[in-house]
């Protein structure tokens, strides 16, 4: 009797679930797609979720970069799913989901944004008819996941109620960032408790009617939405989460969550309801009215919901077998198969040879191509069986070696020495690691010939994935710990004092004894190096020696270092930019990037002949120069000293003949590079707290003179002819110039980045940006008596896309006389008109000197934390370089500094020539978070005569609100008005009250990237 009901409860949850996502139809630019999968396999990244939660069919990704081509996909095949990315090149997101619904019989069509704000205002202009559903993409590959089950169930619903009498969750959330988060965090609970009911069941059948059988999770939007879902399926409604403020009636309605949760209970007193709120009110009457409630703001907002969830609601081995039947032994993976091959008795190879055993394995592991080679295979076809062996094991090594060329192969001390990017763990790679994996696929497609014949690669990568972040918070209870406001020594000195994973451990062990150089522990978090939020540098990257002769040591070194990366999640700097963001701080998780560092070791140094940094689009062409023919910033020793804002040589990779620092005595002898970076071999890091940043060091050139790395990138000045020269052995001040490459061309250094450039161009769709490192081997020395020789090699650190500074559609084209002008650039960056700024914080002139200006950097973070606390953004004007590490360049403010500001203006007196802030981690933090920056050359003044201006007489006339020891700051009654023209790098700011005037006519952009003002003079 029982086996009977039970096979009529199994036949009964077979008919489930009907509708399945099978084939998802990807629109999106290639580098958006490869942002989804992280390492290259979109399919294979969404059969592990799969796999994970005991899901089988997970679904097949087609992708296609344009509108027109998803059209014509359409027309060709069945698709379940159309899922659009935010940006299509030829075709707008109405037209896309109205066409493809018109194409495919009303197909689901979902939109993936990858920045909230962009979300929101696409938002506003969708016609619900043409889309089923929009998300936000946080960083975690889950949101596919996510996003096809959310499509499932929609459609499931009511048959598996009818059918199978299921159960269902409704959510009401209007925020696409929360309800992106919250589904996400919803399905894995949900399928975690039916892979709890999945190792319960007595046979698959049983197994696969608890995955069928699983709560549904309908999601609303409004008020009105949520009624309806909740009046049609009540009877089986198992729970509610609710926010309070939701739509209704067209406007949003502060009391619709608590009439909604007033409606469940009359149906049902006992039904769980969570309610939640981002004004942090609600407590009160949620529990008046029996319901749970959690703070949007809450630092432990998901674990909050995951608590509310678990307290309320209640193909295989291949087994290597001799002929009788015993077994001798199980390969999980090819890696197994192939090391066991090598030791399982001869008649066993037979059996299962004899049997097509290993066809039939391989194949269903997707191994298609050579399962097809195998099959027709025979032991007779051998002379022997030994010969038979080693067939077999020399084509799954051959297979093994090209999977692992241009993808992301999971760590194995065995494959150590063919990986040359692998992954420590199964979580996410991260931001940066991403964009890694990403370029090191195209890279695969280019031989040296591309690149002028300089061999270029990434340095052997190894990722240690965010699951291992996860069990690191977990494991030593550092998470409830770190999300507390604490110092950021405090925080690392108990990330330092808490025990890394041992799994993790014991392979760290394994890499400290294969790699015999220093090592660069990088961040690599979720949020990290996305097109809309950078966050460069806001996170560590630490470099160790490596170099003692007690591998213990060294273990230790590498293990602090992944600490600290850690902690600095935590860190105030981060917190700061997080909240700015409008992300959670529990919704970051941290990857991390372990490689060699590029370069040599000379005497206690270590440092590679050349960083630098090229970005594909030029704020400030010069000359022959295009704005789109790009920019690279290059230095003698580790690139840190250009993204801290240092003295470093710019030049165009298409005109490097073309490098104004070097067209005047001054520049020469002034502009150029003095001192430069590298890892300090002899440092000690027994006080980890404080050592492990001092590990990089600067050093005078007179020690790269010594060490002899001067001679590729080096020339004399002199003073006699005024000229430089390409001689060492000549006495004179020594200038790095970069003469012997740029004009001799000792390698094609700009050939070479001119062509990664553009591969990262075309790959991501937009703007991008390459950091390098080139070591010169034995250039320019004498041939070894043996003949070898060490040969130059291009190495890419980094890549990742590059805001532009501007969105498109923005109105921009709004003028004023020059009365009512403040201040005029040619150099800005953003786009569009803001007025939402009354208050000017600027750097007093009368009272400046450059030897104040880390002083000034910290009454300039008092100022913003006060007006923080106000929400009153504000204009923050002063000289040279805003977040420069050099404090004679500038103000060297930390992020968390100003992050109340909405506009920066760099004007420096006359004579304090600094180039502005292009190229540094703090610029890239600037145009992620689409800030007005102007940059207006020293000495500018109101009747100048070159149309770049600032009124500082005006300014100066101005009563100041407050003012510090070198800061004024002025509050207006009425906004300023800032104009910004990204697409022709000019901008303004009007004064307060200011009326705008008819524009003047466009003007023609001239070679030089210059236009007419737009202040009506």
């Amino acid at each position: 009797m029982i086996g009977t009901r039970h096979g009529l409860r199994a036949r009964r949850f077979e008919k489930l679930m009907p509708h399945r996502v099978r084939e998802v139809l990807l629109v999106s630019s290639p580098f958006d797609a490869f942002i989804l999968e992280e390492d290259g396999l979109l399919t294979e990244q969404l059969f592990l979720e799969y796999m994970d939660v005991s899901l089988p069919s997970s679904p097949r990704f087609t992708h296609v970069p344009t509108g027109k081509e998803a059209m014509k996909a359409l027309r060709q095949q069945r698709f379940d799913l159309v899922l659009t990315m935010s940006s299509v090149a030829d075709m707008d997101l109405n037209t896309l989901g109205g066409r493809a619904k018109r194409a495919s019989s009303n197909i689901p069509v979902v939109l993936l944004a990858l920045d909230a704000k962009e979300l929101r205002e696409l938002l506003a202009g969708l016609a619900p008819e043409n889309f089923d559903g929009a998300f936000l993409w946080s960083g975690d590959a889950k949101i596919l996941l996510t996003i096809i089950k959310y499509i499932e169930d929609r459609r499931n619903a009511e048959h598996d109620i009818e059918h199978g009498n299921v159960r269902v969750l409704v959510m009401l959330e209007d925020s696409p960032r929360y309800y992106s988060s919250f589904l996400g965090l919803l399905y894995r609970e949900l399928m975690a408790q039916s892979r709890t009911l999945y190792a319960e069941g007595i046979d698959e059948l049983h197994r696969q009617m608890y995955m069928k059988s699983r709560p549904k999770i309908l999601h609303a939007t409004t008020y009105e939405q949520g009624m309806e879902l909740f009046e049609r399926y009540k009877k089986n409604v198992m729970a509610v989460i609710c926010d309070l403020r939701l739509p209704r009636g067209g406007e949003l309605d502060d009391e619709a969550g608590l009439d909604f949760a007033r409606a469940v209970r009359e149906f049902d007193p006992d039904m769980p309801v969570l309610l939640q709120s981002a004004e942090g009110e609600g407590a009160r009457a949620a529990a008046e009215l029996n319901a749970a409630f959690v703070d949007k703001n809450s630092p432990s907002l998901l674990a909050e919901i995951r608590n509310f969830l678990r307290f309320n609601l209640g193909f295989g081995d291949l087994v290597f077998r001799l002929p009788d039947g015993h077994e001798v032994a199980r390969a999980r993976d090819l890696r197994e198969l192939e090391e066991l091959l090598k030791t399982v008795p001869a008649d066993s190879i037979v059996h299962h040879a004899s049997h097509n055993d290993f066809s039939l394995w391989l194949q269903a592991r997707s191994e298609f191509e050579l399962a097809e080679r195998l099959r027709p295979q025979r032991v007779s076809d051998f002379a022997s069986v030994e010969d038979a062996r080693e067939y077999l094991i020399d084509m799954l090594r051959s297979v093994q070696r090209s999977t692992h060329r241009g993808v992301v192969s999971d760590f194995d001390r065995a494959q150590f020495d063919v990986s040359p990017f692998s992954r420590l763990g199964q979580g996410a790679l991260g931001g940066k690691a991403r964009g890694l994996a990403f370029f090191n696929r195209l890279l695969t497609a280019h031989g040296p010939e591309a690149f002028g014949g300089l061999p270029v690669a990434l340095p052997r990568t190894v990722v240690v994935t965010t699951d291992y972040f996860d069990q690191f918070l977990e494991g030593n209870t550092l998470r409830g710990f770190a999300s507390a406001p604490r110092s950021d020594e405090e925080i690392a000195e108990r990330f330092l004092a808490a025990r890394l994973p041992h799994s993790l451990r014991e392979e760290l062990e394994f890499l400290v004894l294969q790699i015999d150089r220093p090592l660069a522990v990088r961040s690599s978090s979720l949020l990290e190096d996305s097109l809309h939020q950078l966050m460069a540098g806001i996170y560590l990257t630490i470099m160790i020696p490596n170099r003692d002769r007690n591998p213990d040591v060294r273990l230790r070194d590498l293990c602090n270092a992944i600490k600290m990366v850690y902690a600095s999640v935590f860190f105030s700097n981060a917190r700061s930019y997080l909240d700015n963001t409008g992300h959670l701080l529990e919704e970051e998780k941290m990857a991390v990037i372990i490689q060699p560092v590029v370069g040599r070791q000379r005497g206690d140094r270590f440092y590679p002949s050349i960083g630098g940094i090229a970005e594909s689009y030029n704020f400030y062409p010069i000359g022959p120069q295009r704005p789109d023919d790009g920019v690279a910033v290059v230095a003698l020793g580790l690139g840190r000293l250009i993204v801290e804002g240092g003295r470093a040589l710019r030049f165009s990779p298409r005109h490097p003949g073309v490098v104004p620092q070097l067209s005047t005595r001054d520049g020469i002898l002034e502009g150029t590079q003095r001192r430069f970076y590298a890892v300090d071999l002899s440092a000690s890091l027994e006080n980890p707290v404080t050592d492990l940043l001092g590990t990089v060091r600067q050093y005078d050139l007179t020690a790269a003179e010594q060490d002899g790395s001067m001679l590729p990138v080096a020339s004399v000045y002199s003073a006699d002819d005024d000229r430089l020269i390409e001689d060492l052995s000549r006495s004179g001040p020594r200038v790095i110039t970069f003469a012997n490459i740029l004009e001799h061309g000792a390698i094609p250094l700009p050939v070479a980045i001119d062509e990664l450039l553009r591969i990262a161009r075309e790959g991501m769709g937009t703007a991008a940006e390459i950091e390098f490192a080139c070591e010169m081997g034995d250039w320019g020395s004498p041939r070894s008596a043996a003949g070898q020789r060490v040969e130059p090699r291009l190495f890419v650190l980094q890549v990742r896309p590059f805001a532009a500074g501007f969105q498109a559609g923005e109105e921009s084209q709004v003028a004023f006389i020059a009365e009512d002008t403040l201040c005029r650039s040619r150099h800005a960056l953003g786009h569009g008109v803001h007025r939402e700024v009354r208050d000017v914080v600027y750097v007093d002139r009368r009272r400046w000197k450059a030897k104040d200006n880390a002083k000034i950097a910290a009454e300039v973070g008092r100022l913003n934390q006060q007006l923080a606390d106000e929400d009153r953004p504000f204009l923050l004007l002063g000289p040279g370089r805003w977040g420069t590490a050099d404090e004679w360049l500038g103000i060297p403010v930390a992020w968390e500094q100003i992050s109340n500001v909405k506009v920066l203006v760099e004007a420096s007196p006359a004579g304090y020539d600094v180039e502005p802030s292009q190229g540094t981690h703090f610029f890239h933090n600037i145009t992620s978070q689409r800030l007005g920056y102007l940059t207006l050359p020293p000495g500018a003044e109101k009747d100048g005569g070159n149309g770049e201006y600032i009124d500082w007489e005006w300014l100066d006339a101005q009563e100041a609100t407050t003012t510090t020891r070198h800061l004024r700051h002025v509050r207006f009654t009425e906004p300023l008005t800032v104009v910004l023209d990204g697409r022709n790098r000019r901008g303004m700011v009007a004064k307060p009250g200011a009326q705008p005037v008819p524009a003047p006519a466009p003007v023609e952009t001239t070679e030089e990237g210059e236009e007419g003002p737009t202040a009506t003079e």
